[in-house]
């Protein structure tokens, strides 16, 4: 060593002085030599001379960095400690972020300011192992003179550059001596530990993600061991349940989830999916979907993974995708008509209450219209829209069809169950629609959830809170069929804390024009902008029908003469209106005498035959007549044996 020292300070006093080269040199320092000279490196110096502005932020900076490294850096230590040897860790940009050693050599290292926050790149100090081996980018050594700054001439320092899992450079490991110390197994032991660092790197690198990815899931998650209690839970449980972590780890899972054998799925490697069940944590019961999987580990149990959403939200997300939502708004609604501007106005103000609403009208008149549009302008209006026809739904399942149903409720339920309307347009609105057709008994189970506001499905036991607007329709005079014992009082007071009366189109002709208008424009648009031309005969001619389809029927005819005409809107439906329109126009045909005392079922059957006759059989046209829904007058011509066939 003592040969080589005086050779390559030799050697170096001749660079300085001449820049003569020696070849015999190695030649990344050489190279090195050259690029210090080129930098203005004072060779008489070689101490550090720029300091970090904010240790403290270089040091953040580098957390994982100084957290993976420093066992590693301790562990080289304790085999080379009091040998006079100490490591250094450095950044990428050759800061110094971590120092470890003994006493003697770190305070020589403080005369060179070769300290935490100061950069020891080699355009600054001039060639040093951290330096050289960051610019090269590889393992790097050097011995005594082959530093260029005088004041390192009597260290050794060994270097090997820190890669994280990408092979991206994040720092470097040094390890530096006594220049009479020097040997070439200092430069091995740092390579393996900068080896060592990177595989640390890779491991935290992956356990974070795996962090990211456990926080990150929107579900619930909950890690539990062997012996039930819980070890780890993601941010989304934390906040469903509205707790902290000090809460509930380390805490036996049976106590928040009851009712459901762990050991089964533990011991027995079982899994549950799709099973709903309350979660009970401070006094409070969080409805849930949950799964279970068990955690298996070369053929040991090592706990099990329970991931939870709440039921609200998977109902949500069934709103979503099956459309429980209203599109309609009272921009929507066409009308110059005082009358009606007034029934909108109305609606408004019923909108903003949380109040139970009623809407009575002919059908056609846009009852769901003004239920869509009182639901988009109240406070719900981000919550789901659920509309339910009360005539389209058999009798015998109109109960599940509301309040849903538990597995094995009855003969082809589904094996799970099923959630009911009400509970899919929990936090927004439930429109019943033709609610007069509902059937007494079940007037009467809806009355018991409007007191109570919970619902208990069909075959289960535990009650279900639920917040929900209800707003009722129907086409029928709902206090003439209290009156008639088809529908009860008390219901109806419920249901109609806001009452809304639609208007029929012959009440406001004057909005013919506007609405054909408006369906002819969105016929045109549906038809890639074809045109037809609206002349003002036309709609006259329509306001001479009283128009008892209302605007659902108007509707109808103009789309049906936009298809059938050419250029010009025609009336193609005059034959329609002459054979059936005109024939039902006159409601006063229908003969009841006015002196007649008869009872009511004998009236009922007595108009019934005779709209039925009316109508030439057409029940469509018969219902329409009656002002009742198809589903009603059916089960009327059921009741009173009548034969339609004739």
């Amino acid at each position: 060593m003592g040969n080589y020292s005086e050779f390559i300070k030799k050697a170096w006093e001749e660079f300085v002085s001449t820049g003569e080269i020696n070849s015999k040199i190695r030649t990344e320092i050489i190279d090195s030599w050259i690029r210090c000279k080129k930098n203005g490196v004072d060779p008489y110096n070689g101490k550090g001379i720029v300091r970090h502005p904010n240790i403290d932020e270089l040091i953040k900076k580098s957390s994982d960095l100084i957290h993976i490294a420093r066992p590693i850096m301790e562990s080289i230590y304790s085999m080379v400690s009091r040998s006079g040897f100490a490591l250094f860790l450095a950044d990428k940009d050759g800061y110094i972020i971590d120092v470890i050693g003994d006493k003697d050599i770190l305070k020589r290292g403080e005369e060179l300011n070769f300290i935490k926050g100061e950069l020891w790149s080699e355009e600054v100090v001039g060639t040093n192992a951290i330096g050289t081996a960051l610019y090269l980018n590889k393992a790097f050594q050097t011995i005594g003179a082959e530093h260029y700054g005088v004041n390192q001439h009597s260290w050794t320092c060994s270097a090997a550059p820190i890669y994280d899992e990408y092979d991206n450079l994040i720092g470097c490991i040094n390890m530096s001596g006594s220049y009479y110390n020097a040997h070439s197994h200092t430069l091995g032991i740092v390579t393996a530990a900068a080896q060592s660092m990177q595989k640390q790197m890779a491991l935290l690198s992956s356990y974070n993600l795996l962090n990211i990815t456990f926080d990150s899931i929107s579900e619930g998650m909950i890690v539990i061991n062997k012996d039930m209690k819980i070890k780890r839970i993601n941010g989304s449980a934390l906040k469903i349940l509205n707790i902290s972590l000090e809460d509930v780890k380390d805490t036996d899972i049976n106590k928040i989830l009851t009712g459901i054998n762990f050991h089964r799925f533990i011991e027995e490697k079982k899994s549950l999916n799709n099973y709903e069940c309350d979660i009970s944590i401070n006094d409070r019961n969080i409805k849930c979907i949950i799964n279970i999987f068990s955690l298996y580990n070369n053929g040991k149990s090592n706990g099990a993974v329970i991931t939870f959403t709440e039921v609200k939200v998977v109902h949500k997300l069934v709103n979503k995708f099956v459309g429980y939502r209203a599109k309609y708004e009272f921009k929507d609604i066409i009308t110059n008509d005082l009358e009606m501007k007034n029934v909108i106005s109305f609606a408004k103000k019923a909108s903003k209450s949380d109040c139970n609403i009623l809407i009575q009208g002919e059908s056609g008149t846009g009852k769901e219209l003004i239920a869509q549009s009182v639901h988009n302008f109240s406070n719900r209006s981000k919550g789901p829209f659920v509309a339910v026809n009360c005539a389209s739904i058999p009798s015998e399942l109109v109960e599940s069809e509301l309040f849903g149903y538990d597995k094995g409720a009855f003969t082809g339920a589904l094996k799970e169950g099923r959630p009911g309307k009400f509970e899919l347009a929990d936090g927004g609105t439930i429109f019943l629609d033709e609610l007069g057709e509902l059937p007494l008994d079940m007037q009467s189970k809806l009355l018991r959830v409007l007191d109570n506001g919970k619902v208990v499905r069909v075959g289960g036991i535990n009650e279900k809170q639920f917040d929900v607007r209800i707003i009722g329709a129907t086409n029928r005079e709902l206090r003439n069929e209290i009156v008639k014992r088809n529908f009860r009082e008390d219901l109806f007071y419920r249901l109609s804390v806001m009452e809304i009366q639609t208007i029929p189109l012959r009440r406001r002709r004057d909005d013919i024009d506007l609405l054909v208008k408006y369906f002819v424009n969105k016929l045109n648009e549906k038809n890639n902008n074809k045109f037809i031309d609206i002349k003002q005969s036309y709609i006259d001619e329509l306001k001479k029908y009283d128009w008892p389809g209302n605007i659902r029927e108007l509707k109808n005819v103009v789309e049906r003469d936009y298809y059938l005409s050419e250029g010009e809107l025609k009336n193609i439906s005059n034959k329609y209106y002459d054979s059936k329109l005109d024939s039902i126009k006159n409601k006063d045909d229908i003969s009841i005498k006015e002196n007649e005392i008869v009872p009511f079922d004998k009236v009922e059957e007595k108009t019934i035959r005779a709209a039925i006759e009316k109508c030439n059989g057409n029940i469509q046209l018969t219902a329409k007549l009656l002002r009742i829904g198809r589903a009603t007058l059916y089960r009327k011509i059921k009741k009173y044996e009548i034969d339609v066939s004739k």
